[in-house]
C-alpha cells in the first residue's frame, strides 16, 4: 500500500533549491521518499519534543516526518542538516 507524500511548504522550498543546486543530492532525497512511501514506518520515532514524529537520515541530512494511518499521508515536516534539525 503506498502512502502519498505531502511536504510543508518550508520543506517543498527546500527540495526545490535541492533539486537546482544539487540533482545528484535531491535523486538520493527522492529515492528515499519513494521507499518511504511504500514503507512509513522505515524511519526512527522521535522522542519529546517531537513525540509523535520520525526521522529519516539521508546522508548528513535528516528528513523529519509524521504519518496519518487513516488517510494514508506522509506529512514532511522538516529536511535540514543534521546538526541543524534538532
Amino acid at each position: 500500500m503506498t502512502f502519498r507524500v505531502i511536504p510543508e511548504p518550508d520543506v517543498e522550498a527546500s527540495l526545490k533549491k535541492l533539486a537546482k543546486k544539487d540533482p545528484v543530492r535531491f535523486e538520493q532525497v527522492a529515492k528515499k521518499l519513494r521507499e518511504l512511501a511504500d514503507n512509513p514506518e522505515m524511519g526512527k520515532p522521535l522522542k519529546n519534543p517531537l513525540k509523535g514524529s520520525r526521522r529519516l537520515h539521508i546522508g548528513h541530512y535528516v528528513l523529519i516526518y509524521t504519518i496519518d494511518l487513516k488517510k494514508q499521508v506522509i506529512v514532511l515536516t522538516d529536511y535540514a542538516h543534521h546538526d541543524e534539525v534538532y
